[in-house]
């Protein structure tokens, strides 16, 4: 072969080289573009993921906060309500309201029937009415709560300082685990099984509302409590809510929650003990029946006005 016509040979050779790897170098920047988008999509999602998970993306610095009730209801194992609480939270004014409240209240909008009485009747849901229209507050949220729960809840905490005005002494005739006995006077630091006994079982001289206001006082201490360690609450609130919604009945989203956590962080870093209660009054009609007082109501109506924020008060 000549000269001339080898050099045209390879001429051509090289072209047609130069062709067939054209398309395989389109394919694969256009590969390459596909992966860069695809992995930065799993890439904000990680991001986002862990953002949430660490309390970001909800940013409530100079954001107005209004304050919000949630009604808590403790049912035993067998689904009848034991005790329950509303718990105003005041992030602006940085107050954590607590109202005790027995299950034996009269539903002023169910013509007397208890509390009680309602829940088993209708639930959670018509549980919130019954105490909405008998307080005349509004509830924003509701939920739920075991006995496991209510008990975890104290324990995350280290339970509760408990001097009692009184001897405390209740014997359970079929379980001696379920036995209540305490001095007057003597401090105890009750654990969450203990508190929630308490709560349900002892016998006070001035009856229920006794329960009732050591429920109160129980609530306050376990929440300043709370207060009082703040890198351990403030780790552990995924905790905390995972025990109480975990298998509740509640109208509270995640979304809500992730709201909720980042005020509640945003409490903790003041370093305050925000809670105080305001036990309900009334006329006890007998042992298993409390009728609230309308200046009870009152003081009621006027907390809620007095714990709003400066905005929404004006």
């Amino acid at each position: 072969m000549s000269q001339a016509a080898s050099s045209g040979y390879n001429d051509r050779k090289r072209k047609k080289r130069t062709r067939s790897q054209a398309p395989v170098a389109f394919v694969f920047f256009v590969t390459l573009i596909i992966f860069c988008g695809v992995f930065g999509v799993f890439a904000k999602i990680i991001v986002d993921k862990v953002s949430n998970n660490n309390g970001g993306g909800t940013d409530v610095s100079g954001s107005y906060i209004d304050s919000y009730n949630t009604l808590y209801a403790r049912v035993n194992n067998k689904d009848v309500l034991s005790d329950l609480s509303v718990i105003r939270i005041c992030p602006e004014q940085n107050r954590i309201i607590v109202i005790p409240m027995s299950a034996l209240t009269m539903s002023v909008p169910d013509g007397g029937k208890t509390f009680r009485e309602v829940f088993d009747e209708g639930g959670i849901a018509r549980l919130k009415t019954a105490v909405d229209g008998t307080f005349g507050i509004s509830t924003d949220y509701y939920a739920t709560m075991t006995n496991d729960a209510f008990e975890g809840i104290a324990d995350i905490v280290g339970g509760f300082s408990y001097a009692p005005d009184e001897e405390l002494y209740t014997l359970d005739p079929d379980n001696d685990r379920n036995d209540i006995s305490y001095r007057a006077g003597k401090t105890v630091l009750l654990s969450g099984r203990q508190i929630r006994l308490i709560c349900q079982s002892a016998e006070f001289s001035n009856g229920k509302q006794g329960n009732m206001e050591f429920l109160g006082q129980a609530l306050v201490g376990i929440i300043n409590n709370g207060f009082d360690q703040v890198e351990i609450t403030t780790s552990s609130l995924d905790v905390i809510y995972n025990k109480i919604f975990n298998g509740s009945r509640t109208n509270l989203s995640e979304n809500e929650y992730r709201e909720h956590r980042a005020y509640i962080r945003e409490m903790l870093a003041r370093q305050e003990r925000p809670a105080e209660s305001l036990i309900p009054r009334g006329t006890w009609m007998d042992a298993e029946h409390l009728a609230i007082s309308d200046e009870f109501r009152q003081d009621i109506y006027n907390l809620m006005e007095g714990s709003k924020s400066g905005q929404k008060a004006a």
